[in-house]
């Protein structure tokens, strides 16, 4: 039976037609248009394929001759109190660390690895690469997710944070002002990736409404909504899961997870380089995101070491100081939430 086509949350579909509308779009007679009934919207469980979303970006970009519609429509919106992945954002403790969960559940949003963290020389980046083949509503959908991740940054931090850089795979438009204005920073455009870049400062910078046990709680409501949604994984994805499973204590070496996954060690790797991905980059991957989850249940270097899969602690530590920039007894304590701080309110 073939998998079910890629697709994202009615929840953000509806948000964005809604905005849509507020600039001149027909939305209904183009949810017509593309087979989209805007009473199903409202089901929270309903998921919209990416293509019916690309078809009416386009017919939109062509009704209304708005070139930078994806500009326009790109806003923080109201916080929405189901979005689950949405809080585990907004009640992280830095921006850096907002970007790392943001990946790790962003398949409750949409389907595919659309968002990626990097490490830089200068701080740290967020690469966007829309689903399937590019086609011009991805410019649109490209730009949204540019300028989110730039007002994310200033809304979230209550500061007046600038990115480094802005890349775009896509050509330039014929007047860039608008960009230049929304992003305040260098762009770059027809280059080999879309990513976002922050300084190693910035990255850091404490975010207004940080709640370590609220985010916690946050990320259990993400995890129930991530095991009801249907089986429609990426090779990296089940890689993944299966290092997850198996770092602690099991045989998640290269050739243990191509025999879990019934794949030949060659066609695991060639498979993994036709995503933009390798073996030894997710293994990395993972231990630094589930790193900064163990130390703040507040066991010891020795355990969380074990439970990465690394045989000395002293490795765990340079890894971890590669990672974040500081050891991790410094993490931990820049991480204690206060006894008496702040709630997210």
């Amino acid at each position: 039976m073939p998998s079910p086509p890629a697709a994202l949350s009615s929840r953000l579909v509806r948000q964005a037609l809604n905005i849509a509308a507020e600039h001149g779009v027909p939305v209904e007679e183009l949810c017509r248009e593309v087979g989209l009934h805007l009473a199903d919207l409202d089901d929270p469980e309903l998921r919209i394929p990416y293509t019916v979303l690309d078809t009416f970006l386009e017919r939109a970009v062509e009704i209304t001759g708005d070139d930078n519609l994806g500009l326009h429509m790109a806003r923080m919106s109201e916080v929405d109190p189901d979005d689950a992945a949405g809080l585990i954002i907004l009640t992280s403790a830095t921006l850096k660390e907002s970007m790392v969960r943001g990946c790790r559940y962003q398949r409750v949003w949409g389907d595919g690895e659309r968002f990626l963290v990097e490490e830089t020389e200068r701080g740290v980046r967020m690469r966007f690469t829309p689903v399937g083949p590019w086609r011009p509503a991805h410019r649109h959908m490209v730009e949204v997710a540019m300028v989110q991740l730039a007002m994310g940054a200033r809304f979230f931090t209550g500061a007046d944070v600038r990115p480094l850089l802005v890349r775009f795979v896509h050509r330039a438009p014929a007047d860039i002002r608008e960009h230049e204005a929304l992003f305040g920073c260098p762009l770059i455009f027809g280059a080999p990736h879309s990513d976002i870049e922050f300084s190693r400062e910035d990255a850091e910078r404490p975010f207004v409404h940080a709640d370590a046990l609220l985010s916690a709680m946050f990320e259990k409501q993400a995890q129930r909504v991530l095991a009801k949604l249907p089986v429609n994984a990426s090779l990296t994805e089940r890689v993944r899961e299966q290092v997850r499973r198996t770092l602690a204590g099991g045989d998640f070496s290269f050739e243990a997870v191509a025999r879990a996954l019934h794949m030949p060690q060659r066609t695991l790797q060639r498979k993994l380089a036709e995503e933009e991905q390798s073996y030894a980059s997710i293994l990395e991957s993972v231990r630094r995101e589930l790193s900064q989850d163990y130390l703040r249940r507040r066991m010891s270097i020795a355990e969380v070491s074990f439970l990465l899969g690394y045989g000395e602690p002293a490795t765990f530590h340079r890894a971890f100081k590669r990672w974040w920039g500081m050891s991790p007894e410094a993490f931990r304590r820049a991480r204690a939430p206060s006894p008496s701080g702040p709630g997210p309110g």
